[in-house]
């Protein structure tokens, strides 16, 4: 499954890095903006784009990178 096809507000289990170190685990898709995503890192105030092609997979309650 890709990204454009999951509901927004969905959490996808991805390590979230900047340049001081980890920032989270999980993220949550809020919409596309062109071809890339807009998704918050949880718990936080980053922000991280992803693909809007990325693969995913459902686990559980969230989608995981494929």
């Amino acid at each position: 499954m890709k990204l454009h096809e999951i509901p927004e507000g969905s959490r996808i289990k991805a390590e979230v890095t900047n340049e001081t170190g980890k920032v989270g685990d999980f993220i949550t898709f809020h919409h596309l903006d062109g071809l890339y995503s807009y998704c918050t890192v949880d718990g936080t105030e980053e922000v991280c784009h992803l693909g809007g092609n990325q693969e995913l997979k459902k686990t559980g309650d969230y989608y995981e990178l494929a």
